[in-house]
């Protein structure tokens, strides 16, 4: 302190007492504390909403305690797919074709659960929870079939994260997202290539089987590529082990079940044997150039919604003068007139 600011006796001014009783406040009240306390919430939930919410699967919801939190979500979210501008939070996914009841929920970390209904869009940035088994179908061309109790979020616009459960996905060759889907595990990443596959977290363990063409593993400990005709099961200390499996059979019938409904009105006979042979992993026999050319020419009328693999072939083939057999791992088609095969 100053000596001009001191009196004649060297104790402290008339100036400086009243300067500091001026800025002496008196202690703030209970009730004064909580609306500032509310106050500092209320503005703290509108900063939050703000940015785009990194949905967290309701078995790992937590509160963020600081900005600190906020930031670990998003940078683990980044490590596992690299964000392109048609792939930044928000981008479409797909949308809902079908879902058995009680159908999709969209969990959120802040507020409300919210369930979801066919028709409804998916998009980067949001976490499901599959109740029903559903059907979606890829912005970028082909379809996801999860089976209920499967829990995913979205990470991307040609990515999506599993985290329990299982899921089914098709896209066909020659499909706008060919190349590009993802699907992230803790196991690694399971890129398609052209194919049909199933990914599934059961019990600690990661298993993938490969229907159609190849899938691309990417992990820590380098690239692999697994062709059709494969089964994979990754164990947490990431032992594996590798096995044949056949594209026929009860392994594939949940994901048949959700195949995509097919329009036979006025379409060929052959596009509808092409579609089940591939629904149901199966190779596609003709006969001979004849029969070949019957399928081509016979044109369907109807509809076989609602029914399944089985039954919708028995119900398109019966209005025609063709017969089909289902030889190991193939569907033959011939005609009435040719004598059975003698057996194998």
């Amino acid at each position: 302190m100053s000596d001009s600011t001191r009196d004649e006796n060297g104790g402290e001014s008339a100036a400086d007492r009243a300067l500091r009783e001026g800025l002496r406040a008196p202690a703030l009240s209970a009730d004064a504390l909580r609306r500032i306390r509310a106050a500092t919430e209320q503005e703290w939930r509108a900063t939050v909403g703000a940015v785009p919410a990194i949905p967290v699967p309701r078995a790992r919801r937590y509160w963020p305690s600081s900005a600190a939190a906020v930031t670990a979500s998003i940078i683990a979210i980044v490590s596992w797919h690299v964000f392109t501008p048609g792939n930044a939070p928000g981008a479409i996914f797909g949308r809902i074709a079908r879902s058995d009841a009680p159908g999709i929920v969209e969990s959120h970390t802040i507020g409300r659960d919210v369930a979801l209904t066919a028709g409804s869009s998916l998009r980067a940035g949001r976490a499901l929870e599959i109740r029903g088994d559903s059907l979606l179908a890829l912005e970028g061309g082909g379809n996801l079939r999860i089976a209920r109790a499967s829990a995913v979020t979205v990470v991307a616009a040609d990515a999506v994260r599993l985290d329990h459960g299982e899921l089914y996905v098709d896209i066909p060759p020659g499909s706008r997202g060919a190349g590009n889907f993802v699907v992230v595990t803790s196991a690694g990443e399971f890129r398609h290539v052209g194919t049909q596959f199933a990914v599934a977290i059961v019990n600690g363990l990661t298993r993938l089987r490969v229907r159609e063409g190849s899938v691309r593993w990417h992990a820590g400990e380098g690239d692999s590529t697994v062709p059709a005709g494969t089964e994979l099961v990754i164990e947490g200390s990431r032992a594996v082990s590798r096995r044949p499996i056949a594209t026929v059979g009860r392994e594939w019938t949940w994901a048949e079940s959700l195949a995509p409904d097919f329009e036979i009105e006025n379409r060929p006979l052959g596009d509808f044997l092409d579609w089940f042979a591939r629904e149901t992993g199966r190779t596609l026999i003709m006969a001979d150039d004849s029969v070949r050319k019957q399928a081509a020419a016979i044109r369907m009328h109807g509809s076989v919604r609602g029914l399944t693999m089985m039954e919708a072939l028995s119900v398109v083939m019966s209005a025609t003068t063709l017969r089909f057999e289902l030889p190991e791992g193939a569907i033959r088609v011939s005609s009435a007139r040719e004598s059975a095969p003698p057996p194998n």
